[in-house]
C-alpha cells in the first residue's frame, strides 16, 4: 500500500526535475543571456575619407586608400551570477596601414523576458595607427610612425531574439579620448546548433575627423 502511495509522489518529482533540467539547459542555450563564449572572424572597413596606406620618402611618393581588412576576436565569461568580463580586439591593413582596437570591461546584464536582454559595460579600451614609411627606395629601409589613444569606455546594449534562430544585439560606446570616440554596433547572431552561430555584424566608429564603417562576418562559438 505504501509503495502505491508513493507512486505519484515519485512521478511528482520526476517530472519537477525534467522540467528543471530543461529549464537550466534552454537557459544556457538563450543566445540574449548567454555571456560565456568566443568569437572571431574576417573584417572590412571603409573609411570617410582616403588615408595614407604606403608612402616613400625617397621618391616622395604616397598611395591613398579609403579601406582596409583584417580579423575580429572578441571573448567573454559570465563568472558570477550575472555579471560577465568581455574583450575585444580587431586590426585590419592596407599595404604599409595597421589600424587596431581594443577593450577589456566589466559588464553586467539584467533579463527582461526570456527573448530580451539588457546590459551595461564600463572598462578601457586602446585605439592605435601604424604607417610603416619607407626612407629609402628599398623596402627593408622603414621607419614606423604610430600614433595611439586609450581611456575609459562605457557601453549600453541589447539583445533581442527577432526569430527563433536570429538574435540582434543592438550597441552604443563612448570612449574618453582626447576626442571622444563614439561607436555603434549592431550584431546579428544566427544559431546554427546549440553552441554554434553565425555572426554578421555592423560598426560604426567616430573619432576626431575620421568616420569608420566596418562589416563583420564569423562565427561564435557559445559554453
Amino acid at each position: 500500500m505504501k509503495k502505491i502511495a508513493l507512486l505519484p509522489l515519485a512521478a511528482i518529482l520526476a517530472t519537477t526535475f525534467s522540467v528543471q533540467a530543461e529549464s537550466t539547459d534552454a537557459a544556457s542555450h538563450n543566445l540574449t543571456q548567454n555571456f560565456n563564449y568566443i568569437s572571431g572572424g574576417l573584417q572590412l572597413n571603409s573609411y570617410d575619407h582616403d588615408l595614407p596606406s604606403s608612402v616613400s620618402v625617397w621618391n616622395q611618393n604616397a598611395s591613398l586608400t579609403d579601406n582596409t581588412a583584417g580579423m575580429y576576436l572578441r571573448g567573454s565569461w559570465n563568472f558570477t551570477d550575472n555579471f560577465f568580463l568581455e574583450t575585444r580586439g580587431d586590426a585590419t591593413a592596407k599595404d604599409d596601414l595597421t589600424i587596431s582596437h581594443g577593450l577589456l570591461g566589466l559588464g553586467y546584464f539584467h533579463p527582461i523576458n526570456s527573448d530580451l536582454t539588457i546590459y551595461g559595460l564600463a572598462g578601457y579600451s586602446r585605439s592605435e595607427v601604424e604607417l610603416d614609411v619607407h626612407v629609402f627606395g628599398f623596402s627593408s629601409a622603414t621607419t614606423t610612425f604610430r600614433g595611439d589613444d586609450s581611456g575609459l569606455t562605457g557601453e549600453i546594449g541589447a539583445r533581442y531574439q527577432l526569430m527563433d534562430k536570429w538574435t540582434v544585439e543592438p550597441a552604443m560606446r563612448l570612449a574618453d579620448y582626447d576626442d571622444t570616440l563614439y561607436e555603434l554596433r549592431l550584431g546579428n547572431n544566427f544559431k546554427v546548433s546549440d553552441h554554434m552561430s553565425i555572426e554578421a555584424n555592423l560598426q560604426h566608429r567616430a573619432f576626431d575627423d575620421l568616420k569608420e564603417m566596418s562589416y563583420q562576418l564569423g562565427a561564435r562559438y557559445s559554453f
